[in-house]
C-alpha cells in the first residue's frame, strides 16, 4: 500500500522511483513500530505518507522527518539504529525533493538559532563516529556593541563632543549564546544610526562640534589629525599625495588596515568630485563617512581567503586569522592587541600563526597576559577596558545571572531598608567566575562546587582602606553620623566594617545569610562561606534571582536550565494551547502548587525539569538560605517580621533522569548532592565544551564539528580542566580556521 501511494502521489524519473521502495522499507523498518495507525507518538502518523511535496501537510511532515534524521533523534535510543547509509541517503532523497520543488528546509534555518543547538545526537559528536573534517560556512559576522565601543574610545575624546548611538544590538535573551554570526545584520535602524555617527565623527575630525557644557558656554571639541589639517587650513585645493595621505590615515583608524590600489582610485575619486561639489570640508567628510561604512567597518569578514585543501576547505588567510583571533579574545582589531610587544596583526603578517601550534601559544599568552584581577574590577560598570571581558560575557550568557536585576519584585515585599541592591550581587558573581577563570584549575568543577565567595569586596586591601577612609571623613554624607557610629561600634567589637556607606546599602550582604552588623568582613577574598549553605554558581544569590520569578522561586525554569545547559538535553517549547499557571493557593508550598504539573499532559515535559529544580527549594526568590517555607499572604521579605506566619519544612529532594549516563541517574536530597554529581559527570562537562564552542565560533556545531569537540575536551581534561586552554584548542581548531559552503 505504501509503495503504491507514493507512486500515485507524484510522478518521478525511474531513479526516484527506484529510491522509493527504499524510503518505504526504511521508514517501516524504523518508523512504523511508534508512527503508523494506532501507535501515532508526538501525534505523528507515517505509514500514510505520500511523496508529495506540493501538498503543506505532508511538507510539513518531511521537514520534521527530515529534522529528526540530520539531528538523529529519531529513532530513539532505545531503538535499532539505521546503517549511516541508509540514513544519509533518505537525507539525501528529501532534500532533492525539496531542491525540485523550491522548498527551503526548516532546519537549515532553525541550525542558526542558539536555541536549536541541543538538537544533534550528544554521543554522536564524541563517541568518533563522526571524522570530520571540521570547517565553518563563509560568513560575515556583524561586530558587537563591544567591539564599537573599543572602537568609538579610540577616536579620543568623542564621548564627550557628541551623543554616540549604539548601533549593533544584540540579543539579550537569559541563559543564551547572544552573538550569534547569523542572528545579526545591518539593517535599516543599524544603518540610519551608524550613519549619524560617522557623520558626527567626521565633523568631529574636521572642522569640530559646537557643545553647551555646564557653564553655559559653548565650546569646540575637535580633534583634527594632521593629515586632515594639512588639507583644511590650505586656502589652495589640495593635491593628490595630501588626499591620500588622509584616505590612508582614515582607512588605518576605522579598518585597521592600508587601502587597496583600487579602493585608493576610487576614494580619490569620490573625495575629488565631493569637494568640487560641496566643497572642501564637505567633501572631506562625506569621504571619511564613506571610509566608516565600507563593508568591513561593519563585517568581520571570514570568507577563507587562503589556499584550498584536499578536502575543498579555504584556511583564513592571515589577516583574515588576526582579526578573527583578536575580535574573539579583547573585542578589538588586531594591531592593538599586543603579544610580548608585537601586535597581532604583525604576528599574522610575519608567518608567526600559521601552525595550530604557534595559534594555541598566542591565545593562551593573551589569556594569560590579561587575566582579570579583582582590582580591576570596579572598571567593569564604568566601561569596557577591563580585561577579559569577553570571557566574562560567556559566564555571564551560560549562567545567566546578570538578569538578576531585569526581574521584577513586588515593591510591598521591598522596603527601602532591605538592602535589596541586585547589582551588587551580580558584581560580586563577576568576581566569583573570573576568580575561577584566572586560578585556570578544575574550572567547571570550583564554579558548580566551590563555596569560596566574593560579598561587597572593593577589589584591593588598598582600595578597601580608601573607601573606609572616605566613610569615615565623609561628614557630608546624610549617614555620616551612623556611618561613624557603625565602623567605632565595629572595631571596639574587634570586627572590621563592611567598606559601604548606609545601613541599608550594608544591609544587601544579607541575601548571603550575613548579619551585617556582627559581620567580620574578610578583607581577603574570596572566602568560605558555610559549606551546608552555600556551593558553587547555581546556589549564588544572582543566579537565584534571575532564575527566580515575581513572587516565588522558579524550580521550572531552573531545571530546564540544568537539563539543557549542563544534560544537554531538550525540552520542548510550551504548546499554545496549554494554559502554563500554578495554581496560587498560597496555604500550600510551592512544590504542592507544583502537583498540576504531574498530569499526564504535563509530566512528559515537567519530569525533565522539576526533579531538577525542586532541589532548590533551600533557598527562597531572594537567593537566600532556608530551612523552612513561609505560608501565606507574607508580605515582606523579613521573616522575622511574620513570627506568627505558618511554615513548614522545606522538601529539596529531586532526582536526575533521563540523562543517558549512568553513573549520575537517580534521587538526590537536596541540592548540594546534585551539584557534586554534575560536576562528576562527563556528560556535563562535554556540554559546557559544546556552550564554550558556541560562544567562540558564533555558531551551533554541527557533526563535522565532532574532532573539535573531542580535541577540545581532551584538552580540557589533560590540563587539569584550564579553559583557557579549551579555549586555545578552540580557536586553533579547523572549525574555527577552515571555511567551506555547506552541501
Amino acid at each position: 500500500m505504501f509503495k503504491a501511494l507514493w507512486l500515485l502521489a507524484l510522478p518521478l524519473p525511474v531513479v526516484h522511483a527506484a529510491l522509493d521502495e527504499q524510503v518505504g522499507d526504511f521508514l517501516e523498518q524504523h518508523c512504523y513500530d511508534c508512527h503508523e495507525d494506532g501507535a501515532t507518538k508526538g501525534g505523528l502518523r507515517l505509514d500514510n505518507l505520500a511523496a508529495d511535496f506540493t501538498e503543506v501537510g505532508s511538507i510539513d511532515i518531511w521537514q520534521e522527518v527530515l529534522e529528526k534524521l540530520e539531528t538523529e533523534e529519531m529513532p530513539p535510543k532505545k531503538k535499532e539504529k539505521p546503517a549511516t547509509k541508509d540514513r544519509k541517503q533518505l537525507m539525501e532523497w528529501i532534500r532533492a525533493r525539496f531542491v525540485e520543488h523550491d522548498i527551503d528546509p526548516v532546519i537549515d534555518h532553525k541550525r542558526r538559532s542558539p536555541e536549536f543547538g541541543n538538537h544533534l545526537d550528544h554521543k554522536a559528536l564524541f563517541d568518533g563516529s563522526h571524522p570530520g573534517p571540521a570547517y565553518s560556512p563563509p560568513r560575515l559576522w556583524r561586530f558587537g556593541p563591544h567591539a564599537y565601543d573599543r572602537f568609538v574610545e579610540d577616536v579620543k575624546g568623542l564621548r564627550r563632543a557628541a551623543t554616540i548611538h549604539q548601533p549593533f544590538t544584540i540579543d539579550e535573551s537569559k541563559g543564551v549564546i547572544a552573538d550569534y554570526a547569523a542572528k545579526h545584520f545591518a539593517d535599516s535602524a543599524t544603518l540610519q544610526l551608524l550613519m549619524m555617527n560617522c557623520q558626527s565623527i567626521a565633523e568631529y575630525q574636521t572642522t569640530g562640534i559646537l557643545k553647551r557644557e555646564h557653564d553655559g558656554k559653548i565650546h569646540r571639541h575637535q580633534n583634527t589629525p594632521d593629515p586632515f589639517r594639512v588639507i583644511l587650513e590650505n586656502d589652495e585645493s589640495p593635491d593628490q599625495e595630501q588626499l591620500e595621505a588622509a584616505i590612508a590615515w582614515e582607512y588605518q583608524l576605522v579598518l585597521e588596515r592600508e587601502p587597496s590600489e583600487a579602493e585608493m582610485i576610487s576614494s580619490l575619486a569620490f573625495c575629488k568630485n565631493a569637494m568640487r561639489t560641496a566643497g572642501k570640508k564637505r567633501g572631506l567628510q562625506a569621504t571619511l563617512v564613506s571610509i566608516m561604512l565600507k563593508p568591513d567597518a561593519v563585517y568581520r569578514m571570514e570568507i577563507g581567503l587562503g589556499e584550498t585543501d584536499v578536502h575543498g576547505r579555504r584556511r583564513l588567510s592571515a589577516i583574515e586569522l588576526a582579526f578573527a583571533l583578536s575580535f574573539a579574545l579583547m573585542d578589538r582589531g588586531p594591531s592593538k592587541v599586543l603579544v610580548g610587544g608585537e601586535s597581532l596583526l604583525d604576528l599574522a603578517r610575519d608567518g608567526k600563526l600559521e601552525s595550530p601550534e604557534q595559534i594555541r601559544s598566542v591565545v593562551k599568552r593573551i589569556l594569560d597576559e590579561n587575566d582579570m584581577s579583582t582590582a580591576d574590577f570596579t572598571m567593569f560598570a564604568q566601561d569596557h577596558k577591563i580585561r577579559n571581558t569577553r570571557v566574562l560575557r560567556f559566564f555571564r550568557d551560560f549562567f545567566g545571572y546578570h538578569h538578576a536585576p531585569r526581574v521584577f519584585k513586588d515593591e510591598n515585599r521591598i522596603s527601602i531598608d532591605s538592602g535589596f541592591d541586585t547589582r551588587k550581587i551580580v558584581d560580586d558573581c563577576d568576581q566569583f567566575v573570573m576568580n575561577i577563570f584566572d586560578q585556570d584549575k578544575d574550572v567547571l568543577r570550583r564554579l558548580l562546587t566551590s563555596n569560596e565567595y566574593f560579598v561587597a569586596y572593593p577589589g584591593s586591601f588598598e582600595k578597601f582602606e580608601k573607601d573606609l577612609g572616605y566613610i569615615r571623613n565623609n561628614k557630608d554624607d546624610q549617614n555620616f553620623k551612623v556611618n561613624k557610629r557603625y565602623i567605632e561600634r565595629t572595631e571596639a567589637a574587634g570586627r572590621t566594617p563592611i567598606p559601604i556607606e548606609g545601613p541599608s546599602s550594608r544591609s544587601y550582604v544579607g541575601f548571603y545569610n550575613i548579619d551585617h552588623e556582627a559581620w567580620d568582613f574578610p578583607t581577603e577574598q574570596p572566602f568560605p562561606l558555610p559549606k551546608e549553605e552555600r556551593a558553587g554558581i547555581l546556589m549564588h544569590p544572582a543566579w537565584l534571582i534571575a532564575w527566580s520569578g515575581n513572587f516565588d522561586t522558579d524550580p521550572i525554569r531552573r531545571g530546564k536550565w540544568i537539563r539543557e545547559h549542563l544534560l544537554a538535553g531538550t525540552v520542548p517549547e510550551i504548546p499554545i494551547t496549554v494554559d502554563a499557571v500554578i495554581p496560587e493557593d498560597r496555604h500550600q508550598t510551592l512544590r504542592e502548587r507544583l502537583t498540576a504539573t504531574t498530569a499526564r499532559s504535563c509530566w512528559n515535559c515537567h519530569e525533565k525539569m522539576n526533579p531538577l529544580g525542586l532541589p532548590f527549594e533551600n533557598f527562597d526568590d531572594f537567593g537566600r538560605f532556608r530551612k523552612r517555607e513561609m505560608l501565606g499572604e507574607v508580605l515582606s521579605i523579613f521573616p522575622d517580621r511574620h513570627r506568627e506566619a505558618t511554615s513548614v519544612p522545606v522538601d529539596t529532594s529531586g532526582a536526575i533522569t533521563g540523562s543517558g549516563e549512568r553513573a549520575i541517574e537517580g534521587e538526590v536530597a537536596n541540592a548540594f548532592e546534585l551539584v557534586h554529581k554534575l560536576a562528576d559527570s562527563d556528560l556535563v562537562r562535554q556540554s559546557f565544551v559544546r556552550h564554550t564552542f558556541r560562544y567562540w565560533l558564533g555558531r551551533n556545531e554541527t557533526f563535522h564539528d565532532s574532532p573539535t569537540l573531542i580535541a577540545a575536551d581532551r584538552a580540557y581534561t589533560e590540563n587539569g580542566g584550564s579553559m583557557k586552554t579549551l579555549i586555545a584548542s578552540l580557536l586553533a581548531s579547523d572549525s574555527f580556521l577552515y571555511r567551506k559552503s555547506q552541501p
